[in-house]
């Protein structure tokens, strides 16, 4: 049976969706699938090189991640003057000024330099670590309850031997409603000029094979992970992250090149994401900054030359896809801005500013605010917090 010029015309448009309404669907989707749509027509196959759709992309990016309980932070940082002494304090307020003092753990109140918070807040908990010792604690601010965590076998060094520790993450296993915290674990010879080479007639043992271990809360132990897993090669702030049961950190290579690595804390398996590269190719410097963070549930890459205060931020939509990083902002230049510290809610970012000033950005407004605090560079973190009256003892067997 024939249609009728009518039906057949009103069948063709009902099955074309205009370019505008198509990208602003498209613009509610997760990145991944953002992605994976550009393929179906050819209009799409360039997306994020689409100024429109890259405008609504980030516009609703920003916007979903408002929260209109407000948000609170953590802020550990060193005093100008008192720049080897770490503090902690609970920032609140429509412009975070509110500022309470909390008190370290009492193992941390007898040596509290070089203390440093791994990752995020996890249902009030927090996790420290003593950047010169090998001293893990979880703790709960708001109840003041804590664990520190035990030794493990690799805390007994043989003669002459050093053992260093580097943290790499702390994350939430909600199957078995568990946390974990994971470290590189490396050894070294530390062997005296006048040593003569054996000890009672026997030839001193070579260092032994660097190694990665874990941490179970529930089970309060550590035990080794038999991967091989790349480490990262600095601890400062920016480096480690953590997100829905992965924790992230970068490892740096020669000329700018290096990769994320992802690891799954359940099934404790990993893989890596080569980093993008893209920046300004014209501009001669080595000297190339990367800072990982958080935003609306996507890892970022926040990225500048030291000598530029102009900051390109890129979220990563598949792990392991390298051409899924996508660069969403360039903000900037920001004048006197150092590096950043840390990121908020609702589109905030926090930077340190050469002269010490802490400041935050908003990525929707483009507004910095100071915050009326100052600190001292490198040793500067801020992360979200939420209080949970979460007891850490009942999860200990």
């Amino acid at each position: 049976m024939m249609k009728s010029t009518d039906s057949f015309t009103a069948e063709k448009v009902s099955n074309h969706i205009h370019d505008d309404l198509a990208f602003f669907i498209l613009s509610k989707l997760p990145l991944k699938s953002s992605k994976r749509f550009s393929c179906v027509r050819k209009s799409w196959s360039h997306l994020f090189e689409n100024p429109n759709f890259i405008n609504m992309y980030r516009k609703y990016f920003i916007s979903s991640t408002y929260e209109e309980d407000g948000s609170s932070l953590l802020l550990q940082q060193t005093l100008p003057y008192l720049p080897n002494l770490h503090v902690l304090y609970l920032l609140f307020g429509e412009r975070f000024e509110n500022k309470v003092k909390f008190d370290w753990p009492p193992p941390f109140q007898e040596d509290n330099i070089a203390i440093h918070i791994l990752g995020p807040v996890i249902n009030g908990i927090v996790c420290l670590y003593h950047g010169r010792e090998p001293v893990v604690i979880l703790c709960n601010p708001a109840t003041e309850e804590y664990q520190v965590l035990p030794p493990s076998p690799t805390e007994s060094p043989v003669l002459y031997e050093e053992v260093y520790y580097y943290v790499h993450g702390f994350g939430y296993e909600h199957v078995r409603d568990d946390y974990k915290v994971i470290r590189y674990v490396s050894y070294s010879l530390d062997v005296p000029d006048d040593f003569e080479g054996d000890i009672d007639g026997e030839p001193i043992k070579l260092s032994r094979d660097s190694m990665w271990e874990i941490y179970n809360l529930r089970s309060n132990s550590w035990r080794k992970l038999d991967l091989d897993l790349p480490r990262a090669h600095h601890g400062w702030v920016g480096v480690y992250v953590y997100m829905k049961g992965v924790c992230h950190w970068y490892q740096d290579e020669f000329e700018h090149k290096g990769y994320l690595v992802s690891f799954d804390i359940s099934n404790e398996v990993f893989c890596t994401t080569p980093l993008p590269l893209y920046m300004n190719d014209s501009f001669d410097s080595v000297f190339l900054l990367r800072y990982l963070m958080v935003l609306n549930d996507h890892v970022a890459l926040i990225s500048n030359y030291v000598e530029m205060t102009t900051f390109h931020i890129s979220i990563l939509g598949e792990l392991g896809v390298k051409e899924s990083w996508t660069k969403l902002f360039i903000i900037g230049p920001l004048p006197c801005i150092e590096h950043p510290i840390g990121e908020g809610k609702n589109g905030d970012i926090f930077f340190r500013r050469k002269d010490g000033e802490l400041v935050r950005f908003n990525l929707s407004t483009g507004v910095i605010d100071e915050l009326g605090l100052k600190g001292e560079s490198g040793c500067c973190q801020i992360v979200n917090y939420k209080q949970s009256s979460l007891p850490i003892e009942q999860i200990v067997d």
